[in-house]
């Protein structure tokens, strides 16, 4: 049986921590076996010179393209990507991955998960997150979220200073109980793109 490859570019190298979100798409909704690349050093620049070079690389079945909204409307990044996947000659299909704002909103939803990433699994900080229903509404979820992994490690002095809630964030990701996202409209405008994709894949 074939085994199905997507490739995922991001906007940036921090956006690695994307993988697992595909992995579990890839996972609910592929009838085959599957593998996920990650378009390395492929971050800068204009999606129209990044997406062929990125083919050329690691070439795929299924391309995943992240943009963050930042402070543009998700049409705009969804105009965007179309626009530079219509100049590909013979593009693989591709899904959309835009989270309002940034990849950081998409991972507010799972305190323990926090808390863990943290190091601190048993912390009782409140950790003060936003509403589900406003997650997508926040100017800077990046700075709320490492503001909830820092407050989950209870850390102090120096020891606070030391800890890195950049890394702590990749690991948020992974132990994340991923089905939450589908709570988030942003999210399952990106997980309909997948199922359309399997419901006719053969």
């Amino acid at each position: 049986m074939k085994t199905l490859t997507a490739t995922l570019v991001a906007d940036g190298t921090s956006d690695r921590m994307l993988l697992p979100i595909i992995q579990f798409l890839l996972d609910e909704w592929s009838p085959v076996p599957h593998r996920t690349l990650f378009a390395e050093g492929l971050h800068i620049g204009p999606l129209s010179a990044r997406l062929p070079r990125a083919l050329q690389l690691y070439p795929c079945d299924l391309l995943f393209i992240h943009r963050d909204a930042e402070a543009a409307p998700a049409k705009d990044r969804q105009q965007e990507i179309a626009t530079a996947t219509a100049q590909l000659a013979n593009p693989p299909t591709h899904v959309c991955l835009i989270p309002i704002r940034m990849t950081e909103s998409w991972l507010l939803l799972d305190q323990q998960a926090i808390r863990t990433a943290a190091g601190n699994p048993k912390g009782s900080t409140p950790l003060e997150l936003p509403p589900i229903k406003s997650i997508e509404r926040l100017a800077d979820p990046k700075a709320r979220l490492f503001e909830a992994l820092n407050a989950a490690t209870d850390n102090t002095g120096r020891r606070k200073r030391q800890f890195k809630p950049e890394s702590a964030r990749h690991r948020v990701a992974e132990l994340m109980n991923l089905s939450s996202l589908r709570q988030l409209p942003s999210f399952e405008r990106s997980e309909d793109q997948v199922k359309q994709f399997f419901a006719t894949y053969e």
